[in-house]
This record gives C-alpha cells, structure tokens and sequence, in this order.
C-alpha cells in the first residue's frame, strides 16, 4: 500500500486543516454577522458602539487567520 504523504507531514496537514476550517468559520461570521449587526445598532449615530466594536474584532481575527494560514501554507 503507497501512502500520499509522509508520517512526518502528518501533524502539519492536521494543523493546516484545522486552520482552514477556521477561516472558512470566521468567513461565514462576516458574512453573515456584519450586516446583521450593522442593521441591528443600538445608536447608529455613535460610531463607536459595541456592534461597530465587534465587527473590528472579528475583521480582526480574520485579518489574522488569513496570515496563519497563509503561513502554515508555506510549510505544508
């Protein structure tokens, strides 16, 4: 039996996968959480609300994940 990767390669293609999968989650939460909690603001006018507030930190880490990922990348 021919194997598709080494034993060696095996912890960096489960720590790629499990990377992956996280920024395909994060990615469904901007798409779907942004609008909603930009159209669901307490007060529109404050620009520095909590909804705006939570929408730069899930920017954020998904800014983030995309660099790890595209670290992990590198390796695998």
């Amino acid at each position: 039996m021919k194997r598709a990767f080494a034993p060696s390669q095996l912890p960096m293609q489960v720590i790629s996968s499990v990377a992956i999968n996280a920024l395909l989650f994060a990615s469904l939460i901007l798409v779907v959480g942004v609008p909603v909690l930009y159209m669901t603001q307490s007060n529109p006018e404050d620009r520095r609300n909590g909804e705006i507030k939570k929408i730069e930190i899930i920017g954020g880490v998904w800014f983030h994940l995309v660099l790890v990922n595209g670290l992990i990348s590198y390796f695998v």
